[in-house]
């Protein structure tokens, strides 16, 4: 997947003025691995450059390297460079940021677009390989153990430790050479996936209550009430990955896992599909976006009965769609 050229490598070479790279609030281990690769590779080059995010950084990504740099934002500082990674646009920062010249590197469909500097492949297994891209194109011999462990930290959790249907021969291909860099898959894995506290635990143990049938068991889905974060000393980064219980079910094509965010008024679903469905059209269709197995939005609603409406009546429009048959 090498470019030929890359409009953004050049740009950044030149750069001489402060840069952010930002992630989506609520970060993932795409969002924050892509967002710390590039920010440590530009340090290395001498550039003035910070890395921000919304939100604390989740435990379960709280390993990568120098995540602790991570600047909490708004911070009120103006930035002649602003890129946001792994998102449809900067509206995805959830805080608003003062910069110039705003870039996106990213491999949704869709989104926002701010000029020939934007650096965007669906095809890309995620957000990670494409920064992976624009470093060995500029200087390979850079990617050290942390920049390797950042990228790969990205490639793994994104095709869900290469299960999902974005891992193919590059993919494996990219994982081999990121492993040579000096990434350790198996510390990864362990410090990604095998830290849970007891307190999530108990928190799975509630959601797995709500788990629920729709459509003659095409659709599963689970509800996260606001209060069983606060029954059961959790955070919303908890709720990371519920969603592949529902997913898990045999015969279901849709998955969702429905969340409460009183502080902002709305109910965010994480949508995800095994192989038939495209979701991101569902989330398209309730103002968010995303993949075509795995998307999500942010659904505007006085209760859960009318936010569960919307998103059940967008999933039956999709199957009806693409006349996957009950």
């Amino acid at each position: 997947m090498k470019r030929e050229s890359i409009p953004l490598l050049d740009f950044l070479r030149d750069a001489e003025g402060s840069i952010l790279i930002l992630t989506h609030e609520n970060p993932d281990g795409d969002a924050l691995g892509s967002a710390m690769a590039l920010y440590l590779f530009l340090k290395k080059l001498g550039k003035n450059v910070t890395v921000g995010c919304k939100d604390r950084i989740p435990h379960f990504l709280d390993f990568i390297p120098h995540a602790e740099e991570v600047v909490s934002i708004p911070d009120g500082k103006f930035y002649d460079i602003g890129i946001i990674v792994d998102s449809a646009g900067f509206y995805r920062a959830g805080a608003e940021v003062k910069v110039a010249t705003r870039i996106r590197i990213d491999h949704h469909v869709g989104g926002e677009f701010y000029g020939r500097y934007d650096y965007i492949d669906p095809k890309s297994p995620a957000t990670a390989a494409l920064v992976y891209e624009l470093i060995s194109a500029w200087d390979e011999e850079k990617i050290d153990q942390e920049i390797a462990t950042c990228i790969y930290t990205g490639l793994a959790t994104d095709t869900g430790f290469f299960k999902y249907s974005n891992t193919n021969e590059y993919t494996f291909d990219l994982a081999k050479r990121l492993v040579h860099h000096g990434a350790d898959p198996n510390y990864v894995y362990r410090m990604f996936s095998e830290r849970e506290s007891i307190n999530k635990m108990k928190l799975i143990a509630k959601v797995l209550e709500t788990l629920t049938l729709y459509e003659d068991g095409l659709v599963a889905g689970i509800t996260i009430f606001d209060r069983f974060f606060k029954e059961t000393g959790t955070e919303y980064s908890d709720s990371e990955g519920l969603v592949n219980y529902p997913r898990s079910l045999e015969g279901v094509e849709v998955a969702f896992a429905l969340i409460e965010k009183p502080d902002e008024g709305v109910w965010k679903v994480s949508l995800r599909s095994k192989v038939n469905v495209d979701v991101s059209k569902i989330a398209e269709r309730l103002g968010g976006g995303g993949h075509k197995y795995a998307s999500g939005a942010k659904i505007k609603a006085n209760s859960h009965d009318e936010a569960l409406s919307k998103l059940l009546s967008e999933i039956g429009k999709q199957l009806e769609l693409q006349n996957i048959n009950k």
